[in-house]
């Protein structure tokens, strides 16, 4: 018995401080850290329902129509819109989060959807939008997947917003995170020089 007692103590003493480490440790958020001079953002986070439509009256303005919209937890939205365009349009694909708590979108998070994209037949497209921006890993995913997707941070946002929906920009860089002179991080089509995240503006065509 006390063998038993000797031999199952150090397994006993490790998942004890395993279950203290999970519980009482501090996550760490994908946040980049702070440029020099750069503050803390103190506006409003954007609520769901004005995220909502802001996202769905973007896509409006490209051309595109909404054939499909679902809001799931904390605002995140999937429409699915269709570009009727003949010949070079079709159906893209759009993940948009307003969700900023748990730090920039990574390459994980970005290839699943990507992974959707391409499973996606008729899918001509996939467009992510994360207010939170994405890490430079996420990008770099984006570079090596044969999936067309198109990465959109606030400060992009704020930009197509600007163009698209003037009106709508002063409400839009109300809220935190959004702002034309945000943290900036390298797209991943930008050597492409594609600024329309749906590839071309209908409107203009």
């Amino acid at each position: 018995m006390i063998v038993l007692v000797v031999a199952l103590a150090p397994l006993l003493l490790g998942f004890l401080l395993i279950v203290l480490i999970a519980r009482y440790s501090p996550n760490v958020p994908r946040q980049a850290s702070l440029s020099p001079g750069e503050t803390l953002d103190h506006r409003p986070p954007i609520t769901p329902d004005e995220f909502e439509d802001i996202i769905q009256e973007l896509m409006q303005a490209l051309g595109m129509e909404i054939v499909f919209s679902a809001q799931g937890t904390g605002g995140v939205l999937e429409l699915t819109c269709r570009d009727p365009r003949p010949l070079t349009g079709g159906r893209i694909l759009v993940h948009a989060s307003p969700v900023t708590a748990s730090g920039q979108t990574d390459a994980a998070e970005v290839l699943g959807f990507a992974d959707g994209v391409r499973g996606d037949m008729g899918a001509l497209k996939g467009i992510f939008i994360s207010a939170a921006g994405f890490t430079d890993e996420a990008h770099a995913a984006m570079r090596s997947t044969p999936a067309q997707v198109e990465l959109v941070d606030a400060k992009k946002l704020v930009e197509l917003v600007r163009e698209h929906l003037p009106d709508r920009a002063p409400l839009l860089e109300s809220y935190r995170s959004f702002s034309g002179e945000g943290r900036r991080h390298v797209r991943a089509n930008r050597a492409s020089g594609d600024d329309d995240p749906t590839g071309g503006d209908p409107a203009r065509n």
